[in-house]
């Protein structure tokens, strides 16, 4: 058995003096046996106050002492185990959390300073000392509650209770919410300009243009190199804290690019552009795959292009991770589609390729990151949601039934892994079961997405059973997102994609005749429930759904049983979304499809 490797500042420290464990078994059966509590460090490779934290607080030779001798530690990686840091994360990186040797909380923080920390440990000690039995039956958790499958559909009165919050948050000197520290909130942003083209609501879209220019035009930006820092440290936008993720910078990019297809402005369409020129550039491994993040050298990122150029770039996290691998390549295909389909498309494909090959274990299952060994962490249902969306994405603007294939078999797998009583559950059942880990959570995003693919699905394969499927899980869920307000606002969007009619875009094409160019053009038109699907003359599906073989290939937009004219051109697809919405609007009799 190879010995456990653990990440530290790459800075001078002593952390590693520290008798480290990995989550495991054998850490929790010693704390039992030596009746010790546990020291819960979750650290991240990309996390500035962790690395000071091993050079400051773990590097004081009374702390390692201490530490060695009256608790048993345990070191683990956020982006490797985020289903550890759902259940104990105590506000932020690092997380510092004790632990009774059965996994419960007895209390916790985020950085803590040396001397703090040597006091603490004494306090700690003393308290698990003295009252080690009230502490095994007072901390115990209760199981999480379950959700009311009774609620078959969403309840939309909750989309709108979110973006009232939203509204009453709102910074209107600055953008964004609140004050200091800012983050992106994507989902935010995404439900605002979602909520105004289904109601027109002129404060959703003046919120969010606000907040996109802000965050673009200050210092959350790297107008150098280009791509989006974690967080602001200011209310203005301007001080970041210099760390870059590849997740954030790819549901950024995807947010500016359906900001652009909504509203027009060329702006966001560039500066989507260069976020995904530096992810290309600066985490893309040479299989085809991107690193996690990139370090926070506040340092050189103060430094103009001229001296950076001069110097190393910062170190970049070369594990790959499945969902956020996932995500990137959705929104490098929104961007082969709104920006350059020549250089974009062959990126998200080969990336597509390689995480299913990578990730993908039939008979297994998914597994969560790869450090270059083998993957590792199986079943996260975080994985699973991310990858069915990208596998569906891929589907839509390729045409290529094998991706509808692999969604198919990853969701039949989730069914038998995940699902239990009305919901997906954030992690496969596991007899180890250590600590908090042993009741499954039933997280609101993933589960949100999940239903997503399913009312996708349902709309591109005619089957109403997979759309009532997704009615169900956000029905489900809507108690929860009442309860969690703006933080539901990713329910919130696909709950109002189930309230829209989908727009069902069919493409039609031959073996010889490809419908390529039609894909990628309508692939990069919004609509609250746009599908693309791919019908070629003599399949079973077009046997089936009545089109002619002539014109061929051609793009029939229908909403309901309304449709456009066939289109062949794709500069002609603008006049057919105009044709379509005025046979909406009762100014002009359909035309059969």
């Amino acid at each position: 058995m190879s010995e456990p490797v653990f990440r530290f500042s790459p800075r001078p420290n002593r952390a590693q003096e520290i008798h480290w464990h990995e989550w495991s078994s054998e850490a929790f059966i010693r704390a039992a046996t030596e009746q010790k509590p546990i020291l819960l460090s979750i650290s991240a490779v990309w996390c500035h106050w962790c690395h000071v934290m091993d050079e400051t607080t773990y590097s004081l030779p009374t702390v390692i002492n201490r530490i060695n001798q009256d608790f048993i530690a345990i070191r683990v990686d956020n982006d490797q185990r985020p289903d550890i840091n759902l259940r104990y994360n105590m506000g932020g990186w690092p997380t510092t959390a004790f632990l009774t040797p059965v996994g419960e909380i007895i209390t916790g923080g985020t950085y803590i300073n040396p001397e703090q920390m040597e006091s603490l440990l004494d306090q700690v000690l003393q308290y698990w000392r003295d009252n080690r039995e009230q502490i095994a039956t007072q901390l115990a958790q209760p199981e999480p509650p379950k959700i009311d499958v009774s609620l078959s559909q969403p309840a939309n009165a909750t989309v709108v209770k979110i973006m009232d919050q939203i509204r009453q948050q709102f910074d209107r000197a600055y953008g964004g919410l609140g004050v200091a520290p800012k983050f992106p909130q994507t989902d935010v942003w995404d439900l605002c300009l979602t909520f105004f083209t289904a109601t027109a609501d002129g404060w959703s879209a003046g919120m969010t243009a606000r907040t996109l220019d802000a965050m673009a035009g200050g210092g959350l930006y790297d107008h150098v190199e280009g791509g989006f820092f974690r967080y602001s440290t200011t209310r203005e936008w301007t001080i970041p804290h210099f760390e870059k993720m590849l997740e954030d910078n790819a549901l950024l990019a995807r947010l500016y690019l359906k900001a652009f297809q909504i509203m027009g402005d060329d702006s966001y369409r560039q500066v989507a552009h260069g976020v995904l020129q530096w992810a290309n550039t600066s985490l893309l491994n040479a299989n085809g795959l991107w690193g996690g993040s990139q370090d926070a050298d506040e340092e050189y990122y103060r430094l103009p292009k001229e001296e950076r150029d001069k110097r190393p770039s910062p170190f970049v996290d070369p594990i790959i991770h499945t969902n956020w691998n996932a995500t990137m390549i959705s929104t490098q295909l929104m961007a082969a589609a709104l920006i350059n389909p020549g250089a974009y498309a062959p990126i998200a494909m080969t990336a597509l390729e390689a995480l299913w090959d990578r990730m993908w274990v039939p008979g297994q299952g998914l597994y969560h990151y790869d450090n270059g060994e083998k993957p590792q962490i199986l079943g996260l249902l975080t994985d699973t949601a991310a990858l069915s969306t990208a596998l569906i994405d891929a589907y839509e603007y390729t045409g290529d039934n094998i991706f509808l294939d692999r969604t198919l078999d990853l969701l039949k797998w989730a069914d038998e892994a995940l699902w239990e009583n009305g919901a997906y559950q954030d992690q496969i059942d596991t007899e180890e079961g250590l600590g908090r880990l042993r009741h499954r959570q039933q997280p609101l995003p993933d589960n949100a997405a999940m239903a997503r693919s399913w009312l996708r699905l349902g709309a591109i394969l005619d089957r109403a059973e997979f759309v009532q499927r997704a009615n169900a899980i956000l029905g489900a869920f809507s108690p929860m997102a009442d309860d969690q307000g703006i933080f539901a606002a990713a329910w919130g969007v696909v709950t109002d994609r189930a309230e829209a009619q989908p727009m069902v875009a069919t493409i039609v094409e031959s073996q010889t005749r490809s419908g390529s160019l039609l894909r990628q053009a309508i692939y990069g038109v919004y609509d609250r429930n746009r599908i693309v699907r791919t019908w070629r003359i003599g399949s079973p599906e077009f046997e089936a759904g009545d089109y002619p073989e002539l014109p061929s290939p051609a793009l029939y937009i229908c909403r309901g049983t309304l449709c456009a004219a066939p289109v062949t051109d794709p500069q002609d697809l603008v006049r057919a979304l105009q044709e379509l919405a005025g046979t909406l609007a009762g100014e002009n009799p359909p035309t059969p499809g």
